[in-house]
């Protein structure tokens, strides 16, 4: 049987393997780290017996689309020093060409992928927990952020926003605290968010679901708000890239005005 008919069992093991290891204290050995790096999360696996939100958006990006929007970021101007913000960075595949890990900060809702991701890249900041909790008064998360306060991220603002958001409906239970500007789709509240935390002339670069360029006058006002924060640079339309998955996709380069 192939790996890509065993990725849910896979997926199992990884999660015991963790498991022992982090109870026992143990730590991880360059193979053992190579070894958790196959997880792929629930992403197309719900008729392997993955449930969960996971089963609709965990789709990891290929090395080679990570290695495309590394060179778009330095082509349109990114530096090097700069803070980097990976807003679903799952187990950190896109962070992988960052040069200093001490200047990423991560969100993952998988607490699996975000413990692979600081086991992998301990120098990063990773925080396990929703992207939208970025923006809400911890530890409870349960209002906004008070005055003028935007992020309690302490790297804010940052100078590259990269990732590979979720596709679909916003609606989760942190959702209904970002009623204005409403973004139906949660890959408009990833793009508009994300801009919100970059510094004047940072970049954002996502690969996302082509409806966000091709849908016509579909989401017309989350792109106008969009569009008040940032132009657009690039952009690239894609075959199928993920594994389990035909979702079209496209990369984006906006840059914060």
């Amino acid at each position: 049987m192939s790996r890509s008919e065993n990725q849910y069992e896979l997926n199992k093991q990884i999660e015991d393997f963790i498991r022992g290891k982090d109870l026992m204290g143990e730590s991880y050995s360059s193979d053992d780290i190579s070894f958790i790096q196959q997880y792929e999360g629930s992403g197309g696996q719900g008729s392997k017996g993955a449930s969960g939100e996971g089963v609709l958006y965990e789709f990891f990006t290929p090395d080679y689309i990570v290695e495309l929007m590394w060179e778009l970021a330095y082509r349109y101007g990114h530096d090097a020093k700069g803070s980097i913000l990976e807003p679903g960075i799952a187990t950190g595949r896109v962070i992988a060409p960052a040069p200093d890990k001490s200047r990423v900060t991560g969100i993952e809702i998988n607490p699996v992928s975000a413990r692979i991701c600081q086991i992998t890249y301990p120098k990063a900041k990773i925080h396990t927990g929703y992207f939208e909790t970025a923006f809400l008064q911890p530890p409870r998360f349960t209002s906004k952020l008070k005055g003028n306060q935007l992020t309690w991220l302490e790297d804010y603002p940052f100078s590259l926003v990269i990732g590979n958001p979720p596709y679909g409906k916003h609606k989760n239970k942190y959702s209904s605290y970002f009623a204005a500007p409403k973004m139906q789709q949660i890959e408009l509240f990833f793009l508009y968010y994300g801009l919100k935390l970059l510094k004047p002339g940072g970049l954002l670069i996502y690969i996302t679901s082509s409806n966000f360029l091709r849908n016509g006058i579909s989401y017309n006002h989350e792109k106008d708000s969009i569009g008040q924060l940032a132009e657009l640079m690039d952009a690239y339309r894609l075959p199928a890239v993920f594994r389990f998955s035909e979702v079209p996709t496209d990369i984006i380069v906006l840059k914060r005005k």
